[in-house]
Order: structure tokens, then C-alpha cells, then sequence
């Protein structure tokens, strides 16, 4: 087969929604308003979707497509496969080319443990791993043991909030490996735009009127598995067990 591979057209969102469905990993649920959720995944802040989101297709018949996620500060791109195995290839060609043009300096591509055939392609074109990231789940409706030191307390945000918990989230990962600084229009987004039932309810920690710790949550449509996003502590404030507490509120939030 020979693939041609174009750029995306705001029309082509239906297109990115069905074969997200057809490659992409297996759905807890179908939620009716997928179309929706990816046009708003698309309109995020700093989002280029006409320049970064390529669509490969055969004599007319979609096989995929694949978003190159630009983080300028980090001279990186994050590349999102959802395409068929024989449509990999031109789509990374012009991934890369896209990165190069715009002054990228690496590309990088998250495999799931259990996609070798991804794997196994991507180690063919000349990519190696470099780093492994933990998924952890825990089942049932068990909270976490984890008391407020004295003097603390935890409410949620509010869009007030925003400015506050982007410098808190910012300095809490600074230095972190594959972090890229957030902007409060991204935050903002995030938390209140984005979700499928908006806002996503981020928990703050307190002491003395000061912010010190944060738990982002997500509930995703009904019969997905509750997240937690990000838990941040301030850096001078670490090792104090205050990410601890944060989760834990987080969790009995989600169970």
C-alpha cells in the first residue's frame, strides 16, 4: 500500500475520533460525545493541531493519524500514535520533519508495555528507550491512612486559584525529568475546560494562608477508573508527609 500523509483540517476531527477507537487502546466505556472530547483535546492553549497533527490515509481510505505535542522550553516533541501498523512509518516521517522545521531537538513516543509490535517498529526507525513510567491501580473503595499535620487544611480550587497552583506545580516539578513549565491558560484549561464533566477537582493544602501541596483528580466518564494526575508539594516543604495527606484526600475524593 502507499500511504500519502496530510496535514489536519479542523473537518478531520470525526476522522482522529474514529481511529482513535480503531487503534487506539480499548475503551472502558463508549462515551457518547467522543467527537466533543476531541475537539476540546485539540483547542487546548499551545496547541497547534493544523501544523503538528498529520493523517495518513490509502487512496482515500483513513489509516490513522499521529499529533506531534510541542514543548518549545524543552526542545521537545511528544508523538501520539493512533494508526494502523502499515501507516506508522509515513507518519513518523512527517512527525519528524515537523519537529526539525520548528527546532525540536528529540522526539519522543510513549509504548504501552503490552504494544511490541509499536515497540519493535519504533526501535527499527532508530529510536531507543530512554525512560519507563508506572501506572499503579488500586481497586476497591480502601482510603489511605494519612492525618493533616496540625494547623493544615484542604479545600478545593477555584478558577481564583489558577495563577497560585501554576507557580506551585512549576517550582513542585522544576528540574523533574520530561517536565515542561505550565502556563496558567493551560492550567486553567486543564482544569476547567477540558474534563468531561468540568472541573476536574484539584485539592489544595494550606498552612497559615500559604499553599504548599496540590492533588489534581479526574473523573472520567462513567465506568472509567478515577485518576490522579499530579500530586505537588512545595519544594521547601517536602519530606514533611503533606503529599501524603493531599493523596489521600484525593482518594477518598475518587472512592
Amino acid at each position: 500500500m502507499a500511504y500519502s500523509v496530510r496535514r489536519f483540517a479542523w473537518d478531520d476531527v470525526p476522522l482522529l475520533t474514529a481511529s482513535e477507537a480503531a487503534h487506539g487502546p480499548p475503551a472502558s466505556a463508549a462515551p457518547a460525545d467522543a467527537v466533543e472530547r476531541m475537539r476540546r483535546w485539540l483547542a487546548q492553549p499551545g496547541m497547534r493541531p493544523e501544523r503538528d497533527c498529520f493523517i495518513a490515509d490509502d487512496d482515500g481510505t483513513p489509516a490513522g493519524y499521529a499529533y506531534l505535542v510541542v514543548e518549545q522550553p524543552l526542545r521537545r516533541g511528544v508523538l501520539i500514535f493512533e494508526a494502523a501498523p502499515a501507516g506508522r512509518a509515513p507518519l513518523l516521517d512527517a512527525a519528524v520533519s515537523d519537529a526539525r522545521s520548528i527546532g525540536l531537538a528529540v522526539v519522543q513516543v510513549d509504548v504501552p508495555e503490552t504494544d511490541d509490535a509499536l515497540r519493535s517498529f519504533l526501535a527499527s526507525a532508530g529510536l531507543a528507550h530512554v525512560r519507563t513510567h508506572l501506572h499503579l491501580r488500586r481497586d476497591g473503595a480502601q482510603t489511605i491512612d494519612a492525618p493533616l499535620p496540625a494547623g493544615a487544611a484542604i479545600r478545593s480550587a477555584g478558577r481564583d486559584d489558577t495563577a497560585a497552583l501554576t507557580d506551585l506545580q512549576n517550582a513542585a516539578f522544576r528540574g523533574s525529568w520530561g517536565y515542561a513549565p505550565n502556563t496558567t491558560e493551560t492550567i486553567a484549561y486543564g482544569v476547567f475546560e477540558l474534563p468531561d464533566d468540568p472541573p476536574d477537582r484539584v485539592l489544595l493544602l494550606e498552612e497559615g494562608g500559604r499553599l504548599l501541596a496540590y492533588c489534581w483528580t479526574h473523573q472520567g466518564h462513567a465506568g472509567a477508573p478515577g485518576q490522579i494526575g499530579m500530586v505537588g508539594t512545595a519544594p521547601a516543604e517536602q519530606s514533611r508527609g503533606l503529599g501524603r495527606a493531599v493523596t489521600a484526600a484525593g482518594v477518598d475524593h475518587l472512592v
